[in-house]
């Protein structure tokens, strides 16, 4: 089985050794805090790197990383899943930022991951659910990460005036779903409380009308 773990990375504690996981991919601009574009990761457990086969071949992963022969003799650890140089930008972002995951301690960030969705879900209790908001998320900490989802028939048309009217920017998935995010390490609850605060303001007050298009993907 293979486990996205894009969500989850540098906002929950991960232990894939421990827990039996095969195969793992995510990315590190998320909760990474390394910007887009930044190198994405895979994790392969010891016990299969032999035998799992890499579709693409590439210098670094050869045994001898500079024999330019006419066959490919692949090393069989981890190494041979790389391909060749990723940017080398994005990794010095990487090292900064998990540096600082590493600092703050990952087990004090997915409490704060988890203290900040549950303030989200206490406003959308409080004042979300009244505008025709309903919740997408568990409710159990334990079962969500640094975001959550929020319905809305109207979700396209919100998540481009949060942007363009609230200085908001949630992401949108269709058909109606907006979500908003805590990135533990930078993001703040007074943040939190004044960004549910836009969100209620703009859609009592049906600014999201304004808008002449509807669609998400129309929003430059």
């Amino acid at each position: 089985m293979l486990w996205d773990a894009a969500h989850a990375v540098g906002s929950v504690v991960l232990d894939f050794d421990r827990n039996g996981v095969d195969l793992a991919v995510g990315c590190t601009y998320k909760y990474g805090n390394s910007g887009p574009g930044a190198p994405a990761w895979l994790y392969v457990s010891k016990g299969i790197q032999k035998e799992l086969q890499v579709p693409i071949q590439g210098w670094f992963a050869q045994r001898d990383q500079f024999a330019m022969g006419a066959n490919f003799e692949r090393v069989e650890s981890i190494r041979g899943f790389q391909i060749a140089s990723p940017s080398l930008m994005g990794l010095r972002c990487i090292k900064s930022a998990f540096a600082m995951i590493e600092e703050a301690g990952i087990t004090a960030i997915e409490a704060k991951a988890a203290s900040g969705t549950e303030m989200m879900i206490e406003l959308y209790e409080k004042w979300l659910a009244p505008l025709g908001f309903t919740l997408n998320t568990p409710r159990t900490a334990s079962k969500r990460g640094g975001h959550i989802s929020l319905c809305h028939p109207e979700a396209s048309k919100i998540a481009i005036a949060l942007r363009k009217y609230a200085n908001v920017i949630p992401d949108y998935r269709a058909p109606n779903s907006i979500r908003v995010a805590i990135s533990p390490l930078v993001n703040s609850y007074v943040e939190v409380y004044d960004g549910f605060q836009r969100i209620r303001d703009l859609v009592s007050t049906r600014q999201y009308e304004r808008l002449m298009k509807g669609r998400f993907e129309s929003h430059e």
